[in-house]
C-alpha cells in the first residue's frame, strides 16, 4: 500500500485523532494542511478520539492533482514524504 493510500486510510479510521503530540501533528500537517488528502463536504465515518470522544469525520479523498503540484513545486517535501513510507 503506498503512503497516500495509507494516509487516507489512517485518516478515516480514526487513528490520526490517537497519535499523541508530534506524530499527530505531523499527520495533519503532512496530510491534511498541505492537501494531499482532501477534506470533502459530506459526512464519513463516525470514530472515537484519544480522549474517548466521538467524533463524525468529513469523507476525504486522496488528491492526486496535488500530489504533482507539490512534486513540482515542493520536491524536498514530497521525498520525505515517501522516504518514510
Amino acid at each position: 500500500m503506498d503512503v497516500y493510500k495509507k494516509a487516507l486510510e489512517n485518516y478515516n479510521s480514526g487513528i490520526f485523532l490517537q497519535l499523541e503530540g508530534s506524530i499527530g501533528r505531523y499527520f495533519v500537517s503532512t496530510f491534511l494542511d498541505s492537501g494531499i488528502l482532501k477534506i470533502i463536504d459530506e459526512p464519513g465515518n463516525k470514530v472515537i478520539d484519544g480522549y474517548g470522544r466521538e467524533i463524525q469525520l468529513k469523507k476525504a479523498e486522496i488528491d492526486y492533482d496535488r500530489i504533482d503540484e507539490l512534486w513540482d513545486t515542493d520536491f524536498e517535501f514530497m521525498e520525505q514524504i515517501e522516504e518514510v513510507a
